[in-house]
C-alpha cells in the first residue's frame, strides 16, 4: 500500500469521529474511532454502499447482543454462541464484508454492565454508528478523487512501455531479463487500470448532460483498456515465439514489422488525440467509416500465402507463426474500434466532451 489520500482520509475520519463522540458526551468515544476505520472507502459511491451495509450488519449484531443480554445472559460462552449466530445471519443476508465490525459491535454491546444494560448497550451502538457517519462525511467532503485523470495516466504510461518493448523486440534489441521483469509490471498495471476504471465508472453525476458525456467516456476508456490488453498479449507472443519470427525471411519479417509499427504508432496517436495533444482530421470520419477493416486482414493473409508458395521455410512452426499473426489482427481490430470511438467522440460531441488531462501530471 502506498501513502495516499485514503490514508489521510482515514486519519481525518478517526479524528472527526472522536470529536463528534466527545460533543455528544459519549462515555466511550474510542468506539466511534474504531468504527470509522472500517468505513473509509476510495470513492463516494463505494462509501455510500459501505455505510449502508455496515449499518445493516451493526443493527443485526446489536439486536442479537441486546436480545442475548436481556433474555439469556452475557457471559463469555454466550458471547461466543451469539457471535456464531451473528456470522451465520450475515452470511445468509450476503453481508460478509460487515462481519468484522458487526462482531466488534456485538462483543462491545454484550460486554455492557448488567445494571442498566439496555441504555448502555444502545449508547455504545449509537457511538459506533457515529463513526460510520463521520467516515462518510470525510469521504464526501475531503480530497475528492479524480479517477479519470489517474485512469488515463495509467493507460498512457502502460501503453508507452508496451509499445516501446514491442518495437525493441521486433528489432532484436530487447534485454530479455529486463523485459521479463517489465512484463510482470505491465500485468500489475493492467490489473490496476481495470480497478481505476471500475472506480471511475461508479462515480455518480447529477446533471443529465454530464451523465451522457461520461457514458461516452466510459465506452472510450473500456476500449483503451482492451487495446492495452491486446498490446500486452502481442508483446508476450512476440517474446515467446521470437525464434520462430527470426527464422522467417527478411521480407516476411519486414512485412510483419511494418504492420505492427503502424498499429503502435496509431495507438499512441489516438491516446494523444483523446487529450487534445494531436488535432483531429475533420474529414477523417467519412473516409474511414466506409472502409472494411477485414480488407487489410485479407490482403495481409494473401501476401503471406503468396510468399509461402515461393519458398518453403524449414524449421518454422506454422502454428507459432499463426499465433503471432492472430495477435496482430486482434490488436488491429481493437485499435480500429478505438479509432472510431475517439473520432466520433471528438467530432460529434466537441462542445460537451472537454478533456482536461495532462500525461505528465
Amino acid at each position: 500500500m502506498k501513502f495516499g489520500a485514503r490514508i489521510i482520509k482515514t486519519g481525518i475520519a478517526i479524528s472527526l469521529a472522536l470529536f463528534i463522540a466527545e460533543l455528544c458526551h459519549s462515555p466511550s468515544p474510542s468506539l466511534a474511532g474504531i468504527s470509522a476505520i472500517f468505513a473509509v472507502q476510495p470513492s463516494i459511491y463505494r462509501s455510500y454502499l459501505e455505510i449502508l451495509q455496515r449499518a445493516q450488519g451493526n443493527v443485526i449484531g446489536a439486536a442479537i447482543a441486546i436480545g442475548f443480554g436481556l433474555y439469556i445472559g452475557n457471559d463469555f460462552i454466550l458471547i461466543g454462541i451469539a457471535s456464531i449466530l451473528c456470522v451465520a445471519l450475515l452470511i445468509q443476508f450476503k453481508l460478509e464484508k460487515t462481519i468484522g465490525l458487526a462482531l466488534v459491535t456485538l462483543v462491545i454491546v454484550m460486554d455492557s454492565p448488567t445494571s442498566d444494560f439496555l441504555m448502555i448497550a444502545l449508547t455504545r451502538f449509537g457511538t459506533i454508528m457515529l463513526g460510520l457517519v463521520a467516515a462518510f462525511i470525510v469521504n464526501l467532503i475531503f480530497l475528492p478523487p479524480k479517477y479519470e485523470v489517474t485512469l488515463f495516466q495509467f493507460i498512457y504510461s502502460t501503453n508507452d512501455e508496451i509499445m516501446r518493448w514491442i518495437k525493441l523486440n521486433l528489432r532484436h534489441a530487447a534485454d530479455f531479463p529486463l523485459l521479463k521483469k517489465d512484463m510482470k509490471w505491465m500485468q500489475k498495471q493492467i490489473t490496476q487500470m481495470s480497478s481505476y476504471y471500475e472506480l471511475y465508472r461508479e462515480e455518480r453525476t447529477f446533471l443529465r448532460r454530464t451523465n451522457i458525456s461520461k457514458s461516452r467516456k466510459i465506452a472510450v476508456y473500456r476500449q483503451m483498456i482492451l487495446c492495452s490488453q491486446k498490446g500486452y498479449e502481442l508483446l508476450r507472443i512476440l517474446h515467446r515465439y521470437e525464434n520462430d519470427f527470426l527464422q522467417l525471411p527478411p521480407d516476411k519479417q519486414e512485412l510483419i514489422r511494418m504492420q505492427i509499427d503502424y498499429l503502435t504508432d496509431t495507438h499512441e496517436q489516438l491516446l494523444l488525440t483523446y487529450i487534445d495533444k494531436v488535432s483531429v482530421d475533420l474529414n477523417y470520419a467519412e473516409k474511414h467509416f466506409s472502409q472494411d477493416p477485414a480488407d487489410l486482414m485479407r490482403l495481409f493473409l494473401n501476401e503471406m500465402k503468396e510468399i509461402d508458395k515461393e519458398d518453403d521455410d524449414e524449421g518454422i512452426d506454422q502454428y507459432h507463426l499463426m499465433r503471432i499473426i492472430a495477435c496482430v489482427f486482434a490488436y488491429q481490430e481493437t485499435i480500429d474500434y478505438l479509432e472510431k470511438l475517439i473520432h466520433s467522440f471528438k467530432l460529434r460531441h466537441d462542445e460537451e466532451n472537454k478533456i482536461d488531462i495532462d500525461v505528465h501530471e
